[in-house]
């Protein structure tokens, strides 16, 4: 870390990457953070189309994660359950509860994995990894809101929310069924305000740790009393709003639940906040300097909170590139499954058992996060039992499908990949032989390590790649080289980005 050039000053870390400095290595860079993968095509793409450009294509036009209608089906919160199941005995309820929970299950693993294969999809990347951010700071957890169409109609809000502002954006948390419930706004009432929402609103949402005061918390949990649902929409009941005057940040008045969020926006710690957390995401783990992210704080408040005109100025900006913030993220479970997807143009394998069995293997879960903190990330992705995991999935993609193997459900669900023209899961022959063919050793172990490694690596790792591709007759040359490939993707280089 000595040896790299020092990060520019606050004044002009945040400016376009000069033009001249826009190059394969610098495309692969952004491609790698700001999706999943760095395909050669696209990373050809977007060294012809421009830095700007790339960024915009990313996030100009929002995707829709279609709502499959089977997924309110069986939700404990649909209405018809809840009135058939008023009709039954107590045992019998307790049976009928039972096997809609099976089925929600199921419809949660559905929707797991078809947002899985949304990811994949080259041009919803950028979006969804957005997503995936704000997931993070807009915390709700499966565990706790049980309910995959809640769940759904959450994330869906985000990505909607991803061409808004900010502000409009905790508005809209706020509102939605997922948080109401994951926070217990639902509970509050001026007899017994709830503080959970409000404090995490400030600590986690907008203001950060210490930006805030107990008695502002005390206070907006007054403010934000009367929020509740109807059924399944927002309803803001007068009556069990504390409507008294409440001093929040030093201004008094008779809020309610839209000012809170409002008063928090015109504390300067709200404009370093969320650029705080994109620099934690994507960029590194340990945080900018203060300087740097006032400085951004600032283009971002003059671009009145809009999501998207931050998005565009982190990506594009010289600090981005800097060689320090080269391969120095580790990638997150979901992450590195959807690298491996990419990277290998393999669709989602259908088995929703073994994906999400071996996410959470990994240390992810599918929309499960520990607490309301999120996913901690960084070195607490890897352990003996995560890597290996992580080993084994890269493995598992080079290994042809045993059919006989499979039970009736995977069978059943490989059938219908392939009807959709989705089922190619694992690495075919056809790469292989065209390297065993085309290339020499040394040539392949400078396309693989291109192609999948975050860094440039030594000659000496390049001739021990090349070395372990032999020479030999076509068909075991092409094993080593099949061998080699998986090598790459299960070294510690592949699981930064």
């Amino acid at each position: 870390m000595s040896n790299l050039p020092p990060l520019p000053p606050p004044h002009s870390a945040w400016s376009i990457l000069p033009a001249a400095q826009w190059n394969e290595d610098t495309a692969r860079h952004l491609l790698r953070r700001m999706g999943f993968a760095a395909t050669p095509e696209a990373t050809s793409r977007a060294v012809r189309q421009g830095l700007a450009a790339t960024v915009n294509r990313g996030f100009a036009k929002i995707g829709i994660l279609p709502k499959d209608p089977r997924l309110a089906e069986f939700d404990q919160n649909n209405e018809k359950i809840r009135a058939h199941a008023r009709t039954l005995s107590p045992e019998e309820r307790q049976e009928y509860f039972k096997e809609i929970r099976q089925k929600s299950g199921k419809a949660f693993n559905d929707y797991g994995m078809q947002w899985l294969d949304f990811c994949r999809q080259p041009e919803n990347a950028a979006q969804e990894k957005l997503v995936m951010c704000l997931q993070d700071v807009f915390v709700i957890a499966r565990q706790k809101v049980n309910s995959p169409t809640r769940l759904f109609d959450y994330q869906q809000l985000l990505r909607i929310g991803i061409t808004g502002t900010y502000p409009d954006l905790a508005k809209a948390v706020m509102r939605s069924p997922g948080m109401i419930q994951y926070l217990d706004l639902n509970r509050s009432s001026k007899q017994a305000p709830n503080e959970n929402f409000a404090r995490e609103l400030f600590e986690l949402f907008t203001l950060g740790e210490g930006n805030y005061s107990e008695a502002d918390i005390k206070e907006a949990a007054r403010a934000l009393t009367g929020i509740s649902l109807r059924g399944e929409a927002f309803f803001f009941d007068e009556k069990r709003h504390d409507d008294g005057e409440k001093t929040i940040f030093g201004q008094t008045g008779k809020w309610k639940p839209d000012d809170v969020i409002d008063l928090a926006f015109q504390q300067d710690a709200a404009t370093r906040f969320f650029p705080g957390e994109l620099t934690k995401y994507y960029l590194t783990e340990n945080g900018l300097p203060d300087e740097h992210l006032a400085a951004l704080g600032q283009i971002w408040k003059r671009q009145r909170f809009h999501i998207r005109d931050l998005v565009r100025t982190f990506f594009c900006s010289q600090i981005f590139f800097h060689p320090q913030f080269r391969g120095n993220m580790i990638k997150s479970p979901l992450q590195y499954y959807l690298g491996l997807c990419c990277d290998l143009r393999l669709d989602i394998s259908p088995y929703p058992g073994q994906v999400l069995n071996l996410l959470r293997t990994m240390g992810q879960p599918f929309y499960d996060p520990p607490n309301v903190r999120g996913w901690v990330g960084g070195k607490n992705w890897i352990n003996s039992t995560t890597l290996a995991a992580r080993r084994q999935i890269a493995r598992s993609l080079f290994n042809p499908v045993n059919e006989e193997k499979l039970n009736a459900d995977d069978r059943r669900a490989l059938e219908e990949a392939r009807a959709a023209d989705q089922g190619r899961i694992t690495v075919d022959d056809e790469l292989i032989r065209f390297l065993a063919d085309n290339r020499t050793n040394d040539e392949i172990a400078v396309f693989l390590t291109t192609y999948f490694l975050p860094q440039p690596v030594g000659e000496n790792f390049l001739r021990a790649l090349a070395g372990y591709i032999k020479d030999q007759p076509p068909g075991p040359r092409r094993a080593s080289i099949r061998q080699a490939a998986i090598a790459v993707l299960q070294s510690p280089l592949y699981q930064l980005c």
